[in-house]
């Protein structure tokens, strides 16, 4: 006579309660660490894009200025927001070149150019040592930072030299003296 033997236990379909709680713990630790570095790589990133488009702006008024042979200067307003304008262009008329909002792509960014809020360029892409439309000394650096206070936060500057050129640098003073992401003094 044959003895037939029937598994104690059906074949197991799926997860355990104890197996999903388990995972659940585990990814709700790994996003728990990785929320800080998210937020921080968020907040650089929005740094980076208002440096970007200020130094784009800088760079955009420089090259008018040679290509029109006309004076064109790039300005600050009161709420960061900037503009390119030509000085006297079209029939003796300033004419704007371009025109952005200060917190377009980063809100959160703060610019801080030491008070001055215009450079000049001349026809040959100079920045000129005053300011013809007010006599004011013109912008030479410009910092980026956040208004959210964070540890691992990046600044940023623009430099703009005595000849026109325009960089974005890093300001942090740790970097070694050779680094080409540091700003030089």
């Amino acid at each position: 006579m044959l003895i037939r033997r029937t598994p104690l236990r059906a074949a197991q379909r799926g997860f355990t309660l104890i197996e999903l709680m388990i995972t659940l713990v585990v990814l709700g630790v790994l996003v728990a660490l990785g929320v800080p570095s998210f937020q921080a790589w968020l907040q650089n990133a929005q740094i980076r894009n208002a440096a970007d488009a200020v130094m784009n702006g800088i760079q955009l008024a420089r090259t008018e200025a040679v290509r029109r042979n006309r004076i064109v200067y790039f300005t600050f307003d009161a709420g960061s927001n900037w503009s390119v304008v030509c000085l006297r262009c079209v029939n003796n008329v300033d004419e704007v070149v371009q025109q952005r909002q200060g917190t377009e792509g980063s809100h959160t960014a703060t610019i801080d150019s030491g008070g001055r809020t215009m450079v000049t360029f001349s026809p040959i892409g100079a920045p000129m040592a005053t300011n013809p439309a007010d006599g004011s000394m013109p912008i030479n650096t410009i910092d980026f930072t956040s208004s959210v206070t964070m540890a691992e936060l990046r600044p940023l500057r623009i430099t703009i030299s005595p000849s026109g050129s325009v960089r974005l640098c890093d300001p942090d003073p740790k970097l070694p003296a050779g680094d080409p992401r540091r700003c030089v003094m």
